[in-house]
This record gives C-alpha cells, sequence and structure tokens, in this order.
C-alpha cells in the first residue's frame, strides 16, 4: 500500500459524505412540486368548499329545527302563545336559551329544543372549539286585525312576534364583535327592527337568515276562541228554544239564565242600554257567574274565557237599540271579549275596545 493512500480514500469518502443538491435536481424538485401543486389546488380547494357548504348546510338545518323549537314553546307553553326571549348571558348575546334555567317555562324551553334532535352544544353556537355565536333575535310589536271567523265577522287583533336567527362568524369570547357595539348583536348583520322585519336580511360573514313567528300560533288560539264562543251562543239559544216550546202557551218569559241558573231577572237588571253596550240586565263574567254554564252543560274553566284567558262576558237581556222593555220578546242574549283578543284582557266600558256577539 503506498504511503498517503488511505488519506486520499479519506478524503474522497468525505468529499462523498458532504456532497448536496445540484442546480438540477435543484430545478426538478420546484418543477415536479409545482406540478404536484397543480393537480392538488383544485381538488383541496373543491374539498374545502365542500367542507364548507357541509357546514353552512348543517347551521342552516340546525337554524330551521331550533325556529320549530321555539314556535312548539309559543304553542305548548306560552300562556298567550308568544316565542321566548332571547337570553344574553354565560358569556352570549342575544343568542337562544340558558340552560341553567330551572324554572318552568326555561325547562319547558330546554326540553322543546333538544326535542328538535339538535345537539345542546350546537344551540347557541356552532359547537366548535371556536363557538360561532347563534344570534336569535325577536320583535314584539307586530300586530295584525283579521276577522274573528278568518274569513268574515268582526275584526280581532293579533299581536304576535318575529324572531331572526342566524350563526354568526363571531366567537363567543371575541368582545370586538359579542356584541358588535354598532349593533347590540354579535356579528355584522344589522339589527332586527320593526321597520325592517319584512326585509331583513344577514350580510357579511353570517349565515343564512331562519325566521320563526308566533302568528300561526295566535290563528290556532283565535279558531279555539271561536269555537268556545260558537260552542257558547248554541248551547244558549237552544236552552231559550227548548224551554219556549216546553212553556204554556203565550209564555213570554225571558228563559236565558241569570247568575243563579235562574230566568228571573239578574242582580244586574235595570242597566240602561244606551250606556251598558246594549245590555238590559248587565255583563255577567262567566268565570265568575260560574252558574250560568253549569246550567246549559258547558264547564266554565273551557268555556269561560277564550285561549288566552281573556274573560268572556254574557248579556241574558239585550237591546242595543234601547227600544224595548226589560225581558220583552223577542229575546236577544250577547257575549262580549276585548277586540286584542291575544293580549289576554278582559272587555272594557268602552265599547270600542270589545266585539258583540249575538244570539
Amino acid at each position: 500500500m503506498t504511503p498517503g493512500l488511505p488519506n486520499m480514500q479519506t478524503r474522497s469518502l468525505r468529499t462523498t459524505t458532504q456532497r448536496g443538491f445540484t442546480l438540477i435536481e435543484l430545478l426538478v424538485t420546484v418543477i415536479v412540486i409545482g406540478i404536484v401543486t397543480a393537480i392538488l389546488a383544485p381538488v383541496l380547494g373543491e374539498l374545502l368548499a365542500s367542507q364548507r357548504q357541509a357546514y353552512n348546510e348543517k347551521h342552516n338545518l340546525n337554524n330551521q329545527l331550533i325556529a320549530k323549537g321555539l314556535s312548539d314553546f309559543a304553542r305548548n307553553t306560552s300562556p298567550t302563545g308568544r316565542l321566548p326571549a332571547p337570553y344574553t348571558g354565560g358569556g352570549y348575546d342575544n343568542t337562544i336559551f340558558n340552560p341553567g334555567d330551572a324554572t318552568v317555562e326555561g325547562a319547558a324551553l330546554t326540553q322543546a329544543l333538544t326535542q328538535t334532535g339538535v345537539q345542546v352544544n350546537e344551540i347557541n353556537d356552532d359547537g366548535t372549539a371556536a363557538r360561532m355565536v347563534r344570534v336569535y333575535q325577536t320583535i314584539t310589536t307586530p300586530t295584525i286585525d283579521i276577522p274573528l271567523y278568518f274569513q268574515s265577522g268582526p275584526l280581532v287583533t293579533l299581536n304576535y312576534d318575529f324572531g331572526a336567527l342566524f350563526l354568526s362568524q363571531c366567537s363567543m369570547g371575541t368582545a370586538s364583535c359579542n356584541p358588535t357595539a354598532a349593533t347590540g348583536i354579535p356579528g355584522v348583520s344589522p339589527a332586527l327592527t320593526s321597520a325592517n322585519f319584512a326585509s331583513y336580511a344577514t350580510t357579511g360573514t353570517d349565515g343564512r337568515v331562519q325566521f320563526v313567528s308566533s302568528l300561526p300560533v295566535q290563528k290556532e288560539m283565535l279558531a279555539r276562541s271561536t269555537e268556545r264562543l260558537e260552542k257558547v251562543r248554541n248551547v244558549m239559544l237552544g236552552y231559550l228554544r227548548a224551554r219556549q216550546i216546553s212553556a204554556a202557551a203565550g209564555d213570554q218569559t225571558n228563559w236565558f239564565p241569570n247568575q243563579l241558573g235562574a230566568s228571573a231577572a239578574g242582580s244586574l237588571t235595570g242597566a240602561t242600554p244606551a250606556t251598558n253596550q246594549g245590555c238590559r240586565d248587565g255583563w255577567y263574567t262567566l268565570g265568575t257567574s260560574t252558574t250560568i254554564l253549569l246550567t246549559v252543560g258547558l264547564a266554565p274553566e273551557e268555556f269561560a274565557r277564550t285561549a288566552w284567558g281573556g274573560a268572556i262576558q254574557y248579556c241574558r237581556d239585550y237591546d242595543p237599540s234601547g227600544t224595548g222593555t226589560a225581558n220583552a220578546p223577542p229575546h236577544y242574549g250577547a257575549l262580549r271579549i276585548n277586540k286584542s283578543v291575544s293580549t289576554g284582557a278582559a272587555p272594557t266600558a268602552v265599547a270600542a275596545d270589545n266585539i258583540v256577539l249575538t244570539f
């Protein structure tokens, strides 16, 4: 072995080991990466778009289901058929519900929402680590005048609630947008008001809006109320006719019952029709003078009030013209309720506040 040869081999091996990429190899690598990126970019873009679409569709469906839960609460729990108020607390502003509310109404709302199938952790936000807030706004001022029998009859006023639901892209912990100072609600969309609710829409990054209204519930309650009123009218008239048929010839007694269930004039006799909305015998509140309904075979618990709890009042000697005398034939009775039926208020001494149904 020639002296110095091992050193040459060592240097050659060291040189080979430390050899880097050539310029050509680097160019080839960059070209390959570019080609792969060009091939995968549309696929990755489609994947991201697909994931975003699935996210949006999921929460649009959640909004629909939550809206149904809110409507079910108005239908089955609220005595006057109203939507629950938005919840602010626990780090949220204007969201759906308080999961810690142990009151009867709070528990009922929680049950109505969970029965929709939406996961509890996805009701007030999107359920991700970012916790994007779900926004719920309501206005309680809309009213509509509608015929008592929907197609005909005197007009009654229904008050109802109108709400808007959408998923914002505002994290629960972001103070700058939860709420946004300019609107008082999370996200970038405008606040819902009585001026814009008919054309309301979300803007920017906020998700699609889902509307909810208690008007259908109010109409259902109106239908139940008219059924009660018609039942009372028909039964009262049938009661009068049955006793007239069985009475002696020429008998002209006013057989409509008073508060004692008797046919004689009641304790409210002597009222002046001109100042008492056409009633000579005064107006009996059927929920107080329960004997009247019991006499004709109706349960006061059901037929003394409208579906909203408003008092139904009864007159056994109705004479709106004021030209007759007390209990003189022909005999007419009447019922009256407050025109603003959905408030659950009783009739008032102001004629314009009430509607009167005769029989």
